[in-house]
């Protein structure tokens, strides 16, 4: 289903990574004005609960999420509604820390927000 989503936003290419231990679910790029490739990686996140406005993640998981040397996508699908939603994680004063866990602002993907995504990926 996330694979079917990453195609339909027409990047150069989605790479799923053939090892089981692979840091990331999925490596997309997008070309650029320059004539370069914009690679992110991307983590998907499926719930069969409602997502609203905003993400929970276990810290350790944010962590290497917003740390990470390549810009990261985190893509969260409510796979009951068949609903996508998505966020840059990073550290910054949006993001809630309590205890183990990191509650990130996300945004639901419409057809606005879509072409916004593919417009910050070609850069």
């Amino acid at each position: 289903m996330a694979e079917l989503f990453l195609q339909e936003l027409e990047p150069d290419f989605v790479a799923k990574p053939a090892a089981e231990d692979f840091a990331f679910d999925f490596l997309v790029g997008f070309s650029n004005k320059d004539g370069g490739v914009n690679t992110y990686a991307v983590e998907v996140k499926a719930t069969e609960s409602p997502v609203r406005d905003t993400y929970r993640l276990p810290r350790r998981v944010f962590d290497y999420l917003a740390h990470s040397n390549i810009p990261l996508l985190l893509l969260v699908v409510d796979v009951k509604q068949n609903s996508f939603y998505y966020a840059w994680p990073k550290q910054d004063s949006t993001v809630k820390a309590e205890n183990h866990y990191v509650t990130i602002p996300v945004t639901r993907i419409d057809g606005e927000s879509r072409a916004s995504l593919v417009q910050q990926m070609s850069g």
